[in-house]
């Protein structure tokens, strides 16, 4: 079975509650208070969605987080390629050439697969979640 990592899950949970409140910025500290996240772990996912140009940051005494302006157009896989999540499946996939590469009967499969899911993501925008 797949599963989804935390930083996935997380930072779908925080985009929801940014999304819930458009017009203002949500300081890290109540954010992970209302929604029961680890401060440190969101503080280091703040930091990747606002460098993927997922969510801004304000400075200051009213400062915090709020969604980019283009949030609406991102896709779930583009979640993934934020945070460095979109990995292949399978080893042979990968970047690594495999041992089994040109006798191997499933690669072709396994690819198909791949190819079919990351589509399937990329259709999900995050404002549907």
């Amino acid at each position: 079975m797949i599963t989804i990592p935390k930083k996935v899950e997380y930072s779908i949970v925080f985009i929801s509650h940014l999304a819930k409140n458009p017009d203002t910025t949500t300081s890290l500290k109540d954010a992970a208070e209302k929604l029961f996240l680890p401060y440190s772990f969101l503080s280091k996912l703040a930091t990747s969605l606002a460098n993927g140009g997922l969510i801004i940051s304000q400075e200051g005494k009213s400062g915090g987080y709020k969604l980019a302006p283009n949030w609406q157009q991102k896709s779930f896989y583009d979640l993934l390629v934020i945070l460095g999540e979109n990995k292949a499946m399978v080893s042979c996939l990968g970047h690594k050439p495999c041992a089994r590469s040109g006798k191997c009967s499933i690669q072709n499969i396994w690819s198909q697969i791949e190819t079919s899911w990351q589509q399937q993501l990329k259709t999900i925008k995050l404002s549907q979640i």
